[in-house]
C-alpha cells in the first residue's frame, strides 16, 4: 500500500511519482538528515557525472538535458533548488492511467489528461492524497500553471498521443 497517496507504477498521481530517494555520500551527505524538496531521476545523472565532466568530450558536456545537479542539496537539505517546477509527460495507456501530462509548482500540482483536455489541480501540502480538485476554486492557478505545461512541452517537442485509425 501507499496509502495515502492516489494511484501506482506508471501513474503521474502522487502514488506512481512519490518515490523516497535516500543517498549516502560519505564526506558530502550529513548523517541522519531529511530533505523534503522534491527531485527526479533525472537529476541523479547531473549529481553523478558532474565530477566526471573533465574527462567527457566537450560536444556530449554541452547538450542540453533534463536535471540538475544535486551535490549542494545533499550537502545542506535545507536548501532549495532554483527550478521553477517539475515537468511528467506520460502520452500513452498504461493499467493505471490514460495519456496525461502534470506539472509541480511548489506545493501545486497541474494534470491535463490528453485524451479530453479535462484538467485537475491540487495542493500538495494540504492534500498529499490528491482527493480534492481544486481547478473550480482557483481557476487562474490552474489556467497559469496549464500554460506552464503547454509551453514546456513546446519548448522539447513533447510526443502528443495520435488516433490510431487501423484501431477497431
Amino acid at each position: 500500500s501507499n496509502a495515502p497517496l492516489r494511484s501506482g507504477k506508471a501513474a503521474l498521481y502522487e502514488g506512481g511519482l512519490r518515490v523516497p530517494l535516500l543517498v549516502r555520500w560519505p564526506g558530502v551527505t550529513p548523517t541522519g538528515e531529511k530533505c523534503h524538496e522534491p527531485v527526479v531521476l533525472m537529476d541523479l545523472f547531473h549529481t553523478l557525472t558532474r565530477p566526471l565532466a573533465a574527462t567527457t568530450p566537450s560536444d556530449v558536456s554541452k547538450e542540453p538535458a533534463d536535471g540538475v545537479d544535486l551535490k549542494s542539496l545533499l550537502q545542506n537539505p535545507a536548501e532549495k533548488l532554483s527550478r521553477e517546477a517539475l515537468y511528467f509527460h506520460f502520452p500513452h495507456y498504461y493499467a493505471t492511467t490514460t495519456p496525461v501530462s502534470a506539472v509541480r509548482a511548489g506545493d501545486w500540482k497541474l494534470l491535463e489528461h490528453l485524451e479530453d483536455g479535462r484538467t485537475e489541480l491540487y495542493n500538495l501540502r494540504d492534500d498529499p492524497g490528491e482527493r480534492s480538485d481544486l481547478v473550480k476554486h482557483t481557476p487562474e492557478r490552474a489556467q497559469a500553471l496549464l500554460k506552464q505545461l503547454h509551453a514546456w512541452r513546446e519548448q522539447i517537442g513533447a510526443a502528443m498521443p495520435k488516433a490510431n485509425p487501423s484501431f477497431k
